[in-house]
């Protein structure tokens, strides 16, 4: 009896811790599907031991209960082996993710198949059904004759026969299932092993190989005792090593959470212990009291046993919630102080973090935290400027790739492992001496030696890149950090990288302003270059508009007069924005330059085209029309370096195209161009414009063109050219799909008036 209770304690215990941690890691790790592998393999490896307990129990003390007794066994058969197929998810995704589970990821479903099928025939089928009786009805069909009768009576036993070997062979052979799965999650785990992880990882995972691999090993054992074993006790020894086959298992995992920081999960375990226990004082509370008060109230009242106790556990369910929130407080508080909870004060700051604008305050606020609640000495935080700045290039490819694939913190001997370093060595059982530390990190490359004065080395992760580090020097009271002081670093890494893209965003909104301001007034500048209003000419009237695609654009206009002569350009300078701009304003200072050379074109173009090509790189180019008129002679000469075609509005409506084009301004020094002349007659109007008028596209994607230009201006023949400019403008704006111009815009006309 004493053994038997000592057992149920046993088992219980075990798979209520088990139970509870992997409850906790439920709740607490919902968008982790490693948190969800590792729960279930501990919820599934608790819930085994759970129901061995209640099976001891009820076997002592329930002398007619037999029924019962075997329905819980049969329970425990299927319940607990789920526990293989959670394992081989845990495989898939511990320590890192197996390419397989990319796969997998989509039909996780087929993994629980078997035992799912499985669960089916032992609930409704197994124990349940007598194979032999199953296919009676064949036989009792009177209706058919007597020899297919005998045919169907034969089909039936062998169906029977069939079926009852199908139920044999599948009690008995399932567990090679339940094996297969376990030799496959050791194949992943052992795989897994040999990629390079940080060595904090390694000694996790090794630790899991080892205790499940004894976990399997404790399993195919109990499998093989009914084989070897007779005389009645096979069944219970068998169940004694499943047992401790899962409480191996699972208790292997739980180890790891505590003593090497598995996936940061020790708060959440600390969590699940602690609810462990306040759900066994409630339940001993619930024990003493509610039985004891129900059986007072049931001595004075003819009310159910049933509705009594229904009705006073949910009172004692609303009394007892808030005081185990309480509880928990209370724990807190004793551990770390009246609100010195690091969690709280993690939680305070991200708040904090929130109103900081630059990286100076950022850094201030958190170190005092890190001195005030962990008592970290040197705390301090480097952005990614300043680790290249301190790790030598060929060393900055190898801690770059440690730390994104480690994402959590690093003590300072594994961080000089991990960058492939010499340890240094442990005597016996005891760390290595601080001598023996400091002459490894001696020996180290300056900008890693610097790093490794550090006792951790906590990486912030964004997008994929290490962004900055968070150090921390030693604990001024105990040297070392705890585990739960280290999960709570990873929690303000986040915190940090967070801040860092706000005040990255920040400063990016707050450049592009300043940008926009300093474009501002580049473009007032770039419409002060152009010629403010059209000058007064003796029996000509011209008009001219540029209209950037951007603040500031690579298209110019411009005019020059003198005696008697006036002078005109339009260029186009390949590109947009600021760097034609910059061209455009160089062009434009040339042009100016050569006021007494304005009646000789083909010296003017040439002289623009040499000084293009030794101010600019090879791709770099404009197109320029260059005219000037004589007033008094009303002749036109011109020459055009690669520009658009130029048209001539006469008197009459007809339209003619000035089509002769030399070579593009800057490609060519020394590229030998024509002057031509025409003669200006009254009513004639002369219309040049840039690419950005003719390649307008709507929404078909087609461009506005040549054609439909001039088919447009034969409509504006007797038109002013202020009314010319204007309504091309607005007719390429109808007739383009977008709001804004996609190229910069400029058209200059020219008419004589008599």
């Amino acid at each position: 009896m004493v053994a038997s209770s000592f057992l149920a304690s046993f088992y219980f215990i075990c798979g209520a811790v088990l139970f509870f941690v992997a409850i906790t890691i439920l709740r607490y790790s919902t968008r982790d599907i490693v948190g969800w592998a590792t729960a279930l393999v501990l919820l599934f490896s608790g819930t085994g031991p759970l129901i061995g307990a209640m099976g001891v129990i009820l076997k002592s003390n329930l002398h007619e209960g037999a029924f019962l007794f075997r329905s819980l066994i049969d329970s425990f058969n299927y319940i607990w082996e789920f526990f293989f197929p959670s394992l081989v998810l845990f495989a898939l995704v511990y320590p890192v993710e197996h390419k397989l589970w990319k796969h997998f990821r989509k039909f996780l479903i087929i993994l629980f198949v078997p035992h799912f099928f499985h669960l089916i025939l032992v609930i409704f089928l197994i124990d349940r059904i007598n194979p032999a009786d199953s296919f009676s009805f064949l036989q009792n069909i009177s209706f058919l004759p007597d020899t297919l009768s005998s045919y169907l009576d034969k089909i039936a036993g062998i169906l029977g026969v069939l079926t009852g070997m199908f139920f044999k062979a599948h009690t008995k052979l399932f567990s090679t299932v339940n094996i297969s799965y376990a030799a496959f999650a050791m194949v992943l785990l052992g795989r897994s092993r040999r990629l390079e992880l940080t060595p904090r990882v390694k000694r996790q995972a090794s630790f899991v190989i080892v205790g499940l691999g004894v976990s399997v090993l404790t399993y195919s054992v109990a499998r093989v005792i009914p084989i070897f074993w007779g005389g009645g006790a096979e069944a219970e020894l068998s169940v004694a090593f499943i047992n401790a086959s899962l409480v191996i298992g699972g208790g292997t995992i739980a180890y790891v959470i505590v003593r090497y920081r598995f996936l940061g999960m020790k708060l959440i375990a600390r969590k699940g212990i602690f609810i462990g226990g306040v759900t066994a004082i409630l339940v001993s509370v619930y024990l003493i009291i509610v039985k004891q008060l129900t059986s007072y109230i049931r001595g004075f009242s003819d009310i159910s046993i049933e509705v009594l106790e229904i009705g006073l556990i949910v009172i004692f369910i609303i009394i007892f919630q808030p005081l185990v929130v309480k509880i928990e407080e209370w724990v807190e508080n004793i551990s770390f102080g009246e609100g010195k909870s690091p969690r709280e004060r993690i939680k305070t700051l991200s708040s904090e973090l929130l109103s900081i604008v630059d990286a100076d305050s950022m850094k201030r606020t958190i170190n005092e935290v890190l001195s005030d609640i962990f008592e970290a000495t040197r705390p301090d935080i480097i952005l990614r400027d300043g680790i290249c700045a301190i790790v030598r290039e060929d060393n900055l490819e190898t801690m770059e790739r440690v730390f994104t694939g480690a994402r959590e913190p690093i003590g300072k001997l594994d961080f000089i492992e991990a960058m492939g370093f010499e340890r240094p060595k442990r005597r016996m059982f005891l760390p290595p001496s601080e001598r023996d530390i400091a002459a490894v990190v001696n020996n180290l490359p300056a900008g890693i030696k610097w790093l490794a004065g550090f006792e951790m080395i906590v990486p912030v992760i964004r997008s994929g890149e290490c962004s900055a580090l968070l150090l921390l020097g030693e604990h001024e009271q105990r040297g070392h950090y705890s585990v739960e002081e280290i999960a709570l670093f990873s929690m303000l890494a986040s915190q940090i990288a967070a801040a860092l893209s706000r005040i990255e965003l920040l400063e990016e909104v707050v450049e592009k302003r300043v940008m926009e301001e300093e474009l501002g007034i580049a473009r007032r500048i770039q419409q002060d270059l152009l010629p403010s209003h059209a000058p007064y000419l003796e029996r000509y009237e011209v008009a001219a508009v540029s209209i950037p695609s951007k603040q500031v654009g690579g298209d110019y206009f411009d005019y020059i007069t003198r005696d008697g002569l006036f002078a005109f350009a339009v260029a186009d300078v390949a590109g947009k924005g600021v760097p034609a701009s910059l061209l455009m304003a160089s062009l434009q200072a040339s042009l100016r330059s050569m006021k007494g050379r304005i009646d000789d074109p083909v010296a003017v173009v040439s002289s623009l085209n040499e000084a293009m090509f030794d101010i600019t790189s090879d791709d770099k180019f404009a197109t320029l029309f260059y005219g000037c008129i004589d007033i008094k002679k009303n002749k036109l000469f011109y020459s055009n370096a690669g520009h658009f075609f130029p048209s001539i509005i006469r008197a009459d409506g007809e339209i003619e195209e000035l089509d002769y084009s030399g070579l593009v301004l800057g490609v060519k020094p020394d590229f030998e161009y024509e002057s031509l002349k025409l003669k200006f007659k009254p009513g004639d109007t002369l219309v040049v414009t840039t690419d950005g008028i003719l390649e307008a596209e709507n929404e078909d994607g087609e461009f506005y063109g040549e054609k439909k230009l001039l088919g447009f201006l034969t409509e504006l023949s007797g038109r002013s050219p202020d009314e010319i400019k204007n309504a091309i403008i607005k007719d390429v704006k109808g007739f383009s799909a977008h709001d804004r111009a996609r190229d910069d815009m400029t058209i200059l006309v020219l008419k004589r008036n008599r």
